[in-house]
């Protein structure tokens, strides 16, 4: 196995919601999910709360997709950060470029060897608490492999 590759940035959740590219990533890695459970998560969270979803096509493996639905009282745009950890990034770097050209707004793309996803991805880090003036959440982490819900650490 060769480097892990990182590539992710923030966009507003209705570009990725049953996009094109979404479908193309997912089946380069050969990860399975439903696209509206990840808008139904993301609605059912309401402002100033959200988890971090993580899917992979299997458990160990270290390639995932991954969603940070935090939803931020002064987010006024929707935005998550979306990321992927993958071992073959050429193509699915082109693609979630695709998916970046054609959103707004959006962030920074960001592609590196390091382990900044895998950092938020791990359930050692949580819960992690986020403190917003007299409000204060609990964010968690979950790990779902092809629909199902793990409850192992990732």
């Amino acid at each position: 196995m060769g480097k892990m590759t990182e590539i992710h940035y923030l966009l507003p959740i209705d570009c990725i919601y049953l996009s094109d590219e979404l479908f193309k990533i997912k089946s380069l890695m050969n990860i399975h999910f439903d696209d509206d459970f990840l808008m139904s998560k993301y609605d059912s969270y309401g402002r100033g709360r959200g988890d971090v979803i993580v899917f992979k096509a299997e458990i160990g493996n270290p390639e995932c997709i991954l969603f940070d639905l935090y939803n931020s009282f002064t987010d006024q745009n929707n935005m998550v950060l979306f990321g992927v950890r993958c071992f073959e990034g050429s193509d699915i770097e082109k693609v979630m470029l695709e998916l970046l050209n054609k959103s707004e707004p959006t962030s920074k793309f960001i592609i590196n060897e390091e382990n900044y996803l895998s950092g938020i991805a791990d359930a050692s880090n949580y819960p992690k608490i986020i403190k917003y003036s007299d409000n204060v959440y609990s964010q968690c982490v979950e790990l779902y492999v092809n629909n199902r819900k793990i409850n192992e650490s990732i």
